[in-house]
């Protein structure tokens, strides 16, 4: 028996009101969930008229057929909407109780629209949707209103019932519509990119709560359950499994620091000695007390890490810092300490920032001081590379949109456009979202992989360095790097809408076979190889023509000035320069290879092909806002 088609539950914020919408069940082989839902989504409600922080954006909560199920790592959610700050579609994800909890409400999605009136919170339960005063929430630090809304919830229940819940909170930083803000969820994850957390602040939704007690609908539970018991065996036999397990995400930073791919006092540098022992995997071992696991994951890569501050400084636990903290606010910084990470890791998730963009408009602002680029009292307040205190104030400033911290609070690309004076050459972003901790000159396939990314400068959907540094293939050459992004985009697209995570995909390792096998233990619906090439091709150029509508295309494909034209000064990529006619071969030879004219928009054959001719354009919220 094939299941029932996707279930989103929308809740407009503006009228109180909420009901539920039932999807074809065709969107299942279509789309999937995840990323591919919400292209679909994105493409029937997004258009240049829905303002990023305007009521009509909607925010999209989105999980896959796996989630809550056993499958490896079904734990995840993704949020799409409109960024503040590229302007164009964002997909940022997450792990946490809520994705299996919506689905045990029996919601595949849930679609907030509209603004509430005053400070709201809202709950989502069996019974049905609950929306909240949050007056005495609103100003709170993320992590104290996660745990408020959890007292409030289970002081609304009856004896007996369950308490547990899945919280999702904004911090300061979303409050005052940082462009990128993130979402905080169960305290240690975030869905930090692209500033989903200001969409969120925009709406004055403060948190969101979860809680269901129903079954996550499967057509065969026990088959998925046996053989995600096989590839736990196949986990704990693994080398590479066992490495992540033991060492996280950290494990990354000895990587890139010997392939001179490690950002370093802002992208001028790919190499940083003084992380080793220190920030490394070696230097976080040392400090680790624990390590977390994300529902339904052997591998357990996250790292509590705790050190006892001197004088009067308490005790801090920190769940992290991943591999980009460590790059963003450590090397990038030109600071070589790990409690100081620990610290600013700390400070973003209770102020509720994306590590990644802000290490990355620090350590722009550090480079602006060193430069003498920043007058008045914008010079006094600018740290420069090292300095530690002053890192930790800006930070704290550009949450409450403070002086210098209020212009870094729009993002490095705005910030560029304030400073002049040539800084938007050091201005390290693509499309408005800052880089992530891998220096793209260090593995040209990577500076074509954050180009075309729909979301801007993005490791996610693809990371090249898999084997540009560790695979054998020539990282400074772009001859046959557009197939590989490509190949490794797919992957990837149908990973994030089946909505699982893809470090048990690599670590165990795990197959699309494997994956196709537990989409029809799920669906009862046969999966091919096939059909997942497909389904990729369909979702990614489906995201495009959301894109092209919002006004991203050829021209916003691109990277700053000191990525194209000035190599780096030492490491294994020193001298090496990709050029803007090297990332144009690569454009040009991966839009052929989509389907897509040679400015990026999808030719009308591919549409035909992929069945993208006939599903309209978008309705912009209009009637969904109004009911």
């Amino acid at each position: 028996m094939a299941a029932a088609g996707p279930r989103i539950l929308w809740v407009n914020l503006s009228t109180g009101r909420s009901w539920e919408e039932g999807l074809d069940p065709a969107l299942w082989r279509l789309y999937l969930g995840g990323r591919g839902l919400g292209s679909y989504l994105a493409r029937r409600h997004l258009r240049p008229d829905v303002a990023p922080l305007g009521e009509r954006n909607p925010l999209f909560f989105l999980t896959g057929p796996l989630t809550g199920t056993v499958a490896p790592v079904g734990s995840k959610f993704v949020v799409v909407t409109r960024s503040p700050a590229t302007e164009g579609f964002l997909d940022s994800y997450a792990s946490g109780a809520l994705a299996v909890e919506l689905r045990q409400c029996g919601y595949d999605g849930l679609a907030v629209v509209g603004r509430a009136a005053a400070p709201s919170w809202l709950e989502v339960a069996d019974g049905g949707v609950k929306l909240h005063a949050a007056s005495e929430l609103w100003g709170l630090d993320a992590l104290e209103a996660d745990a408020r809304v959890r007292e409030l919830v289970a002081g609304g229940l009856g004896p007996g019932e369950p308490a547990g819940c899945g919280v999702l909170a904004i911090g300061p930083a979303g409050e005052n519509l940082v462009s990128f803000a993130g979402i905080n969820s169960d305290q240690g994850r975030q869905a930090g990119r692209g500033g989903a957390g200001a969409v969120m602040g925009a709406k004055r939704l403060k948190a969101i709560a979860v809680r269901g007690t129903g079954p996550v609908p499967a057509e065969d539970p026990r088959g998925i359950l046996e053989l995600a018991r096989e590839h736990n065996l196949k986990l704990a036999e693994s080398p590479l499994g066992k490495a992540r397990s033991r060492f996280g995400t950290p494990l990354t930073l000895d990587i890139t620091n010997r392939a001179g791919m490690l950002p370093t006092r802002n992208f001028s540098s790919g190499v940083f000695p003084e992380a080793q022992g220190e920030l490394d995997s070696v230097g976080v071992e040392r400090r680790t007390v624990a390590s977390r696991s994300c529902f339904g994951c052997g591998v357990a890569c996250s790292k509590v890490t705790r050190f006892a501050g001197s004088g009067m400084e308490p005790l801090l636990a920190v769940e992290g810092p991943e591999y980009e903290t460590l790059g963003m606010l450590g090397s990038n910084l030109g600071i070589a300490s790990l409690p100081f990470v620990m610290r600013a890791n700390h400070l973003c998730d209770r102020l509720g920032l994306d590590t990644i963009s802000t290490g990355a408009v620090v350590g722009f602002a550090m480079e602006c001081a060193e430069r003498g680029l920043l007058g008045g009292e914008w010079a006094q307040e600018a740290p420069r590379f090292g300095d530690e205190a002053g890192a930790l104030r800006l930070i704290e400033d550009i949450a409450f949109r403070r002086g210098l911290g209020g212009l870094l609070a729009r993002g490095v690309r705005a910030a560029a456009q304030v400073v002049g004076q040539g800084s938007d050459r050091f201005a390290m972003h693509s499309k408005g979202l800052e880089f992530p901790a891998y220096e793209p000159r260090a593995a040209f396939g990577a500076a074509l992989a954050y180009a075309v990314s729909p979301r801007g400068a993005c490791h996610r959907r693809a990371w090249p360095p898999a084997r540009e540094v560790l695979g054998g293939v020539p990282p400074f050459t772009v001859e046959g790097k557009a197939q590989l992004v490509k190949e490794m985009y797919d992957e990837n697209c149908v990973l994030h809408s089946l909505l699982v995570c893809d470090f048990p995909f690599k670590f165990i390792p795990l197959t699309l076979q494997d994956y196709a096998r537990y989409v029809e233990l799920a669906l009862g619906q046969a999966v091919t190889l096939e059909d997942f090439s497909r389904l990729a091709d369909r979702v990614e150029t489906c995201i495009r023509l959301v894109n092209l509508a919002l006004g991203l295309g050829r021209e916003q494909d691109t990277l700053p000035a000191r990525t194209l034209e000035e190599p780096l000064p030492e490491g294994p990529p020193a001298g090496k320069i990709l050029g803007r006619e090297g990332l144009d071969r690569m454009l040009d030879e991966y839009y052929a290879l989509r389907g897509w004219d040679r400015e990026g928009r999808p030719r009308p054959e591919t549409l035909q092909r992929l069945g993208l001719e006939d599903e309209g354009g978008p309705d912009g919220g209009d009637q969904i806002v109004g009911r």
